[in-house]
């Protein structure tokens, strides 16, 4: 796909603020504890499957675009990447042939995409440790470790990215900017009442427009259980 350098208007203003930042705050602010074990509310976050429905349709209409750029300049009509293979057989019953497959997914190598399907891996679950100088998310599948201010060098979509994270007013931030794949920026806040965990998570143009999802948390008791190494 080509590469779409266009944005979402109209983010939360200070979201935006803490994502435009460069530099992160060491300090801990004064009263502000994210310690404790939260559990994902589904009804009252974002639907990634929703999101990933809307970046779907945002990829055919390109390679449609595409594809008609190209028939006007050659004249020759190219073949759709994401079509499925010619027919082979007899007809079924449905009026399809033996052969049909079903259309390719077109966000099959979109590296947006794949942040939210990781996204999605990380299940309902999340326990968070916080100390001075780490700040522990651990969702049961993956464990995430950060120093505040420190900055690092990690693995991201597409090879390798510079990882920055720590407080900016009362959110704690972690951004990562791949050398090949779009920047995503995370913040973690409580809500106005303090009742909930607001995870947010936004990632930078690329492939395709801008997208931004919100996940919120309630306090439990539960806890998910331990089954991979620790990452960051």
């Amino acid at each position: 796909m080509a590469m779409v350098r266009t944005g979402v208007v109209g983010a939360w203003a200070a979201f935006l603020a803490c994502a435009c930042a460069t530099h992160f705050s060491s300090q801990t602010p004064a009263a502000v504890s994210f310690a404790g074990n939260w559990k994902l509310n589904h009804a009252a976050s974002d639907d990634p499957q929703k999101v990933l429905a809307k970046m779907r349709e945002e990829a055919i209409k390109l390679i449609k675009r595409q594809m008609a750029e190209v028939t006007a300049r050659t004249g020759i009509t190219p073949q759709d990447p994401d079509a499925p293979p010619p027919a082979a057989g007899p007809p079924s019953p449905d009026g399809a042939g033996a052969g049909a497959a079903r259309r390719s997914d077109p966000l099959r190598r979109s590296p947006m995409a794949a942040i939210i399907h990781a996204l999605m891996e990380r299940g309902d679950f999340l326990t968070i440790r916080q100390s001075a100088d780490e700040v522990v998310f651990d969702y049961g599948t993956v464990r995430r470790s950060f120093t505040p201010g420190a900055h690092s060098v990690v693995s991201a979509e597409g090879g390798v990215g510079d990882q920055m994270s720590g407080w900016h007013d009362k959110s704690y931030v972690i951004q990562i900017r791949p050398q090949n794949g779009p920047e995503v920026t995370e913040t973690y806040a409580l809500s106005p009442d303090g009742k909930q965990l607001l995870d947010t998570v936004a990632i930078a143009a690329a492939e395709l427009p801008a997208v931004r999802i919100r996940r919120v948390y309630e306090p439990t008791t539960e806890t998910a259980p331990h089954n991979l190494p620790a990452t960051d």
